[in-house]
């Protein structure tokens, strides 16, 4: 596809949705416009083609699944968490202008924001942010005025939880850089945002004992870096020691594993139950017990926060994790309204 020089024409995934829309400057995801239907969206989504990025951990396991779940959705529902996420614009070098106004480069919420908030200069990895006359703002909850360079988190250290990066309040508007493969991108954060108000609550299938196998690991001689793409597109790197290997419902069964956190072993995966029952890309954990094996509850297996935000950019199913076998455990597809897609 030839794109004129004054504008791209650019497929953008919104929870792994090929969308195609005229865009001036940069790619934007926002929550303003209106709310289409989830159901077409999460038909087409399911059938998308496998990519990979970054996603997020619930909390620290509680020792009943039941209760695992209860945590699992009250993180969801936190006021600055995965559904107060209200917009996403990547950042080439450059000027652009920030606000709620229409013609802003980086769209804020539209009565949530000044209408002109300010500038981002951005310069590589970094971008400096000048607030326009007037505007009241805090910086890592100290406040500031005029101008201040703003950096993303670094990359966590495999098995580390992420580092927290630079975040500026506006009011009740929250911003922080972001970082998709080798691009940088602003992401917003609304706790107003009609995805979290609207929200409605996971689904689950029913807890069963079955869900919860006994795990080897099959390690390769060395860790292994690999590149995986994320919706957006970009390559990220994570670490992979080697492929959890276990029966399910009598059949051999792998998965590539990648480095998680206090011990445990990340699994991103999709199964034969996906598009009429579960989501393109669910998560699960396996944890080790001390003697080398690892138990996998496939009751906690969870949904990446694409699943109900498409201004987020999550990891996605590697090809070599897609499997035969249908895993009816842990969360199923969303079933509530779908957020706005549109600016």
């Amino acid at each position: 596809m030839v794109m004129p020089p004054d504008e791209q024409s650019t497929r953008l995934r919104s929870c792994g949705v090929p969308r195609y829309r005229r865009l001036h400057m940069s790619p934007t995801f926002s929550s303003r416009g209106p709310v289409p239907t989830l159901a077409a969206v999460l038909a087409l989504l399911v059938l998308a083609a496998p990519a990979f990025g970054q996603g997020a951990e619930p909390p620290t396991n509680p020792s009943s699944p039941q209760d695992w779940r209860q945590a699992y959705e009250q993180t969801l529902r936190e006021e600055y968490g995965w559904l107060s996420v209200a917009g996403l614009t990547l950042l080439p070098d450059g000027e652009h202008t920030l606000g709620s106004a229409p013609e802003a480069t980086v769209p804020l919420p539209a009565g949530r924001a000044p209408a002109q908030v300010g500038t981002l200069v951005v310069a590589g990895r970094s971008a400096t942010l000048r607030l326009a006359p007037g505007v009241q703002a805090r910086l890592n909850g100290q406040a500031i005025e005029g101008e201040v360079v703003l950096t993303p988190a670094e990359r966590a250290t495999p098995g580390q939880a992420a580092p927290v990066p630079d975040k500026v309040r506006i009011g009740a508007i929250e911003i922080h850089l972001h970082e998709s493969g080798s691009r940088l991108a602003l992401r917003v954060r609304d706790p107003a945002s009609p995805i979290r108000t609207g929200f409605q609550g996971p689904r689950w299938f029913p807890l069963v004992d079955t869900a919860r196998v006994t795990a080897t690991l099959a390690p390769f001689e060395e860790p292994r870096t690999v590149d995986v793409r994320n919706i957006l597109g970009d390559d990220e790197p994570y670490r992979s020691p080697g492929h959890v290997e276990f029966r399910w419902e009598g059949r051999k069964t792998r998965l590539m594993a990648f480095t998680g956190t206090r011990g445990r072993l990340l699994l991103i995966f999709r199964d034969a139950t996906v598009g009429r029952e579960t989501y393109g890309t669910r998560y699960a954990f396996a944890e080790p017990t001390g003697d080398g094996r690892y138990v996998i509850d496939f009751n906690k297996a969870y949904n990446p926060p694409c699943a109900y935000n498409p201004y987020t950019s999550c990891p996605t199913t590697p090809p070599q994790n897609v499997l035969k076998v249908a895993i009816r455990a842990g969360e199923q597809l969303y079933d509530g309204p779908a957020p706005p897609l549109s600016r």
